[in-house]
C-alpha cells in the first residue's frame, strides 16, 4: 500500500525563513506514516489533507517567492536586493539571462504548481470516502477546484498555457508526455471551474476558524484577474510566438475589444456583492486606512489572502539594520524609480509645475502612500533599546543605516505591510495576511478594462475612491489631483501608474508590465538610489545607480518563463516558449 507523504504531496509548509504559527487551515498534521485510507477514513486528517491544499497559495507571492533572495521586485524596477552575484534568481531575471537550463527563477512555480494542483485532485478523488457530511463535502470540494483554478491561474501567467489535466492524478511511474493546452483553452477552463464551484461555497464563514478559505468572492475575484490578463495586450493578440502554435500557448492570434468587456462584467460582479470595500482611514492620519490594512488579519479590502499566524516575517527580514533586521542586512530596499512614481498630497505627479515638488525637500508633502511605503531619511520606527520610536538615518555616513553600509543601498528601506511599533528582535508580533487579492484590486480592473473600452468616466469613478482612501486632498474641482478631460491613452497611462504605487511590492508590477506589453520600454532601465550628503544643517540629495547590476536588461522572450529543459526531455510533446 502506497503511503502519503504529507511534506511532498503538499509542499514545504513550515520550511524557510516565512514559517508561521498555528492558523486553522494552515495547520495539516505532518506524518510519514499515513495512507489515503487512513487519512480520508478520518474527518480530522481530511480537512487537515485540504489545509495542505490551501498551504501554498502564496508561494510566488513577491517577497517570499524564493525565500533566500527576495522577489520578483527586486526583478524589475520596484526594488534592489541583497546577495547580488550573477547567479541569484533576481539577478538572472533582471539581465535577461533567463535559460531553460538554469531553472532557479522559476522552477518553484512551475513544481509547486503542480504538486498542489494534484493535491487537490487526490482530494477530489478521495473526499467521498471521508466520514464528513454530505454537506461539508460538497463545500470542500468546492473549496478544492477553487485552488486549484487558482494554482492554474499562477502557472499561465508565468508560462503560458499549460497541460490541463483535470483529476487526473499521475504516479512516477506514469507516461507524462502530454502536450500543452493553447492559453485560450486554459482561460476557459479556469472560468469554468470557478463558475461552476461559486455557488456551493459561501460569500463568507461564520467562525473565524474558517476565515482564509475561499469564497464565493475569491471564485469571482480570481475571474477577474485571469479575465483582465486575457484581455491585455500581451495575451489579446500580442503574437510574441515565432509559429502558430506558439502564438496558441502565449495568448490570443486576434485581438478582440470584447476580452475587455468581459474583464469589466468579471469585476462588476465582485462589486455587486456587495460585501466589499476599501478599508479608509484618514481620521487617524491622511491615509493610515491604506497602511493599516495591511496588518489586519481579517477586513472589508480583502478578497483572497494567504493566512499567516501572529509573526514579524516583514521586520525581521526588510527593516532597516538598526531594527535587528535578517543577519543584520535587509533582503532587499525600494528603488528611487519606485518612489518617483508616487506624486504629492494634491493627487499631482512630481513632474506637474503645480504640483508643489520640492527636490531640496523631496519627502514633504507627498502622496501619503509614500510615508507607508519607504522609510525614508528621519522616518521614525521602533527601537528596542529605546522602547520607542527613533527616526531612522538614510543619509551618506549615517551609522548603522547609512547610504553605502550595505553595498545595495538605495536610500530607502521598505515601510509597505509593516508594523512601525515593533522591529526584528523587540516589540510584539504583528497580525498580517499576504494580500493576494485586495479590492482595491478589483476596482482598478474595472476602471482598466471600462478605460479601454472608451468608458474614461468609470475609470475616473474607481481611481477617484482609490485616492481618497489614500489620503489624497481632495481638491476643490472634487477629483483627487486627476487631470479633467483625459483621453483613454492619457487615461491608460494613469491607471498604469496608479497601480505601480498602489500595489507597489504586491506581486503586480512584474506581471502588469508584462501583460501591458510594456516592459521593452520600462524595463530596460538603470535601478537608481537617492544619495544624501549631510551638508550643515541640510542634506543634499542626488540620484545615483545603485551599486551591483544598475543597468536592467529586459527581451522580448522574457515576457515568459521558460520551460524547464528538464520537463521537455520527460516529457517532449511539451513546446517551448518563444524565444529559448
Amino acid at each position: 500500500m502506497k503511503k502519503i507523504y504529507f511534506a511532498i504531496i503538499i509542499g514545504l509548509i513550515t520550511a524557510g525563513m516565512f514559517s508561521c504559527a498555528k492558523v486553522d487551515i494552515l495547520d495539516p498534521k505532518t506524518t510519514t506514516d499515513l495512507t489515503k485510507e487512513t487519512v480520508f477514513a478520518d474527518s480530522a486528517r481530511t480537512m487537515d489533507f485540504l489545509a495542505g491544499v490551501y498551504a501554498q497559495v502564496h508561494y510566488t507571492f513577491s517577497w517570499r517567492r524564493w525565500n533566500s533572495d527576495s522577489g520578483l521586485g527586486e526583478s524589475g524596477d520596484e526594488a534592489n536586493g541583497s546577495y547580488a552575484g550573477p547567479t541569484i534568481n533576481y539577478v538572472i531575471i533582471s539581465t535577461a539571462s533567463l535559460s531553460p537550463l538554469t531553472p532557479g527563477p522559476y522552477s518553484n512555480a512551475w513544481y509547486t504548481g503542480w504538486s498542489s494542483i494534484r493535491a487537490a485532485n487526490v482530494f477530489l478523488a478521495n473526499v467521498d470516502k471521508s466520514p464528513i457530511s454530505d454537506e461539508l463535502k460538497k463545500r470542500t470540494k468546492a473549496e478544492a477546484r477553487c485552488l486549484r483554478a487558482w494554482y492554474y491561474s499562477v502557472l499561465i501567467k508565468n508560462f503560458g498555457g499549460v497541460p490541463l489535466i483535470g483529476d487526473r492524478i499521475f504516479e512516477a511511474t506514469d507516461d507524462f508526455n502530454i502536450p500543452r493546452d493553447s492559453y485560450e483553452d486554459c482561460v476557459n477552463y479556469i472560468n469554468s471551474e470557478l463558475d461552476e464551484v461559486s455557488n456551493d461555497l459561501p460569500l463568507a464563514y461564520a467562525q473565524a476558524a474558517d476565515y482564509g478559505r475561499v469564497t464565493k468572492g475569491v471564485c469571482k475575484g480570481i475571474k477577474s484577474r485571469v479575465l483582465l490578463y486575457a484581455a491585455s495586450p500581451l495575451f489579446n493578440g500580442g503574437n510574441i510566438g515565432q509559429t502558430p502554435a506558439q502564438r496558441k500557448l502565449v495568448g490570443y492570434e486576434n485581438y478582440d475589444e470584447s476580452r475587455w468587456q468581459k474583464a469589466a462584467d468579471a469585476a462588476k460582479d465582485v462589486m455587486n456583492l456587495g460585501i466589499y470595500s476599501l478599508y479608509e482611514d484618514n481620521k487617524t492620519a491622511p491615509g493610515y486606512g491604506f497602511s493599516k490594512v495591511f496588518l489586519m488579519r481579517k477586513n472589508s479590502e480583502f478578497v483572497f489572502t494567504g493566512t499567516q499566524g501572529l509573526n514579524k516575517v516583514l521586520e525581521t527580514n526588510f527593516a532597516p539594520r538598526s531594527r535587528s533586521t535578517f543577519a543584520g542586512t535587509p533582503r532587499a530596499v525600494p528603488s528611487q524609480n519606485l518612489a518617483e512614481a508616487f506624486g504629492m498630497s494634491n493627487g499631482k505627479a512630481l513632474t506637474d509645475p503645480a504640483s508643489g515638488f520640492d527636490s531640496t525637500n523631496p519627502f514633504i508633502n507627498r502622496d501619503p502612500r509614500f510615508g507607508y511605503t519607504f522609510i525614508y531619511n528621519g522616518t521614525p520606527w521602533y527601537l528596542g533599546s529605546t522602547g520607542n520610536k527613533q527616526p531612522v538615518y538614510t543619509y551618506n555616513g549615517a551609522p548603522t543605516d547609512g547610504f553605502g553600509v550595505i553595498p545595495y543601498s538605495t536610500g530607502y528601506f521598505w515601510r509597505k505591510m509593516m508594523d512601525d511599533n515593533t522591529s526584528g528582535t523587540a516589540g510584539g508580533n504583528t497580525e498580517r495576511c499576504i494580500p493576494l487579492i485586495r479590492y482595491a484590486e478589483i476596482l482598478m480592473n474595472y476602471a482598466e478594462a471600462k478605460n479601454e473600452l472608451g468608458d474614461v468616466n468609470a475609470a475616473y469613478d474607481q481611481l477617484k475612491l482609490i485616492r481618497k482612501r489614500a489620503g489624497i486632498i481632495e481638491g476643490a474641482d472634487g477629483m483627487y489631483g486627476l487631470k479633467a478631460g483625459m483621453t483613454k491613452e492619457q487615461m491608460r497611462a494613469c491607471i498604469q501608474n496608479e497601480k505601480m504605487v498602489e500595489f507597489a511590492w504586491e506581486d503586480h508590477r512584474y506581471f502588469d508590465v508584462r501583460r501591458w506589453k510594456t516592459a521593452m520600454e520600462n524595463q530596460n532601465i538603470t535601478l537608481m538610489a537617492l544619495k544624501i550628503d549631510k551638508v550643515g544643517a541640510g542634506y543634499k540629495y542626488s540620484k545615483v545607480p545603485v551599486a551591483f547590476y544598475a543597468q536592467h536588461v529586459f527581451m522580448e522572450r522574457n515576457y515568459f518563463f521558460p520551460i524547464l529543459q528538464a520537463e521537455i526531455s520527460k516529457s517532449p510533446a511539451l513546446l517551448q516558449n518563444p524565444g529559448y
